[in-house]
């Protein structure tokens, strides 16, 4: 995990960025079980910190980081599922979620929320989110959502959950635990509120069972049934906006500054 956390961090430089790409195979080698012209994804795995990644018209990506991606989307939607959708469904497989079961998603209004949302929901899952802008509210209903809570830090609700999925982080996992269902699971994913460690933590405070998810390491079973889901529910995040390839710069800071859900997407 260290060696992962310093590949991303600390990059070979000069090195082009970007962490996920989809694509189609330009050239191949008999053995990698690849196709010309076949359709991929590629995420994590030193993409875009040891080699290069995804800012660029031609990636020479190693074939056991290269996942074949069989879903019937244009290149715009289908930019917005690797890493995202990825995560999301490696979360969600963790909390062992059946259909009518309850889950609550803090940090709903994140890119890795919504997909979340729109997994759980394939999946027959009740789901509440939670956002800090009252903006959010009604976008993430028509997105699927069943419930939306406000979100200042501690959520004013009575309700218990058989699952949930932490993206803000230690700095509300305390407080979204007290809302899991005694048998429940929690799974922390995310860090956005930009604590990570819990101060005086006693492991007596988890209600349920507690794990974590990281997308560092791909699952291919998983990358398959992730794209199965996704087929059959023609699922993909709203496009903010997109920018070609000489504009990523313009895309970076696009991303930093919009208050929208969704992804922004460059295309070659």
């Amino acid at each position: 995990m260290v060696k992962l956390i310093n590949e991303l961090t600390n990059p070979t430089v000069p090195r082009v960025r970007g962490i996920e790409a989809v694509g189609t195979v330009y050239a191949t080698s008999e053995a990698s079980n690849f196709t010309v012209g076949q359709k991929v994804m590629t995420i994590m795995g030193g993409f875009g910190s040891t080699f290069d990644g995804g800012y660029e018209e031609y990636a020479v990506v190693p074939n056991n980081v290269l996942y074949p991606l069989d879903v019937n989307m244009d290149w715009k939607e289908l930019a917005t599922l690797p890493e995202s959708f990825y995560t999301a469904y490696g979360s969600l497989k963790v909390l062992h979620l059946s259909v009518g079961k309850r889950l609550l998603i803090r940090g709903g209004s994140s890119s890795v929320g919504l997909a979340a949302l729109l997994l759980a929901r394939t999946q027959g899952v009740t789901v509440t989110s939670t956002t800090r802008d009252p903006n959010k509210v009604a976008d993430l209903k028509k997105l699927g959502a069943d419930t939306v809570l406000l979100d200042n830090g501690t959520l004013k609700t009575d309700a218990k959950f058989d699952g949930l999925l932490e993206l803000v982080g230690a700095k509300t996992l305390l407080d979204s635990m007290t809302h899991v269902e005694s048998d429940g699971y929690s799974v922390l994913t995310g860090g956005l509120g930009g604590q990570w460690t819990l101060k005086n933590f006693s492991p007596f405070a988890i209600n349920g069972y507690l794990t974590k998810f990281q997308s560092t390491i791909v699952n291919r079973d998983d990358v398959d049934a992730m794209s199965k889901l996704i087929q059959k529910g023609n699922l993909s995040l709203p496009v903010i906006d997109t920018f070609s390839l000489k504009q990523v710069s313009d895309a970076q800071d696009d991303v930093a500054k919009t208050t929208k859900m969704g992804k922004v997407v460059v295309i070659v």
